[in-house]
């Protein structure tokens, strides 16, 4: 499991890429809690077992408009889900990336779900290679969380 979080001082460019632009787009969304005077949750789980989870880009400028219309968050939740995880580890049966927003600072975990118990962690090892290649690839400023 990885943790890291946004520089301090690129908290707000970070939220506005997150909510205005395409970056995280392709990852499906498990679940978005919104606190702000109200708690606000999206439940991502598909209504029929043959339909895909939603992807962020489609439920993307929802969350825009609700914090667009709100007061800043408190706190913000959403637990994204790589669409192809079999692309990461064949033994992957999903690979989360949360992220979390709250008093003003962005955390990232990664977590993992297998097809199959195994002891070999070569899973949750290419799963965090590969968030932190995503970040780099995106000029996103993130550091080890201790």
């Amino acid at each position: 499991m990885l943790a890291l979080e946004i520089e301090k001082t690129e908290v707000k460019l970070f939220m506005s890429k997150l909510l205005r632009e395409e970056l995280f787009d392709t990852f499906e969304i498990r679940s978005v809690e919104i606190a702000t005077n109200t708690r606000i949750s999206i439940d991502g789980t598909p209504e029929s077992p043959e339909a895909d989870f939603p992807l962020w880009g489609e439920i993307r400028p929802l969350v825009y408009e609700i914090i667009k219309l709100c007061t800043k968050p408190r706190h913000v939740k959403i637990v994204f889900s790589k669409k192809d995880a079999s692309e990461i580890h064949t033994n992957a049966a999903a690979l989360f990336l949360n992220l979390t927003y709250e008093n003003d600072s962005v955390t990232f975990t990664t977590a993992s779900a297998q097809k199959e118990f195994i002891l070999d962690k070569s899973l949750d090892t290419n799963w965090d290679e590969w968030i932190r290649s995503f970040f780099i690839k995106s000029r996103l400023q993130v550091f080890d969380r201790e």
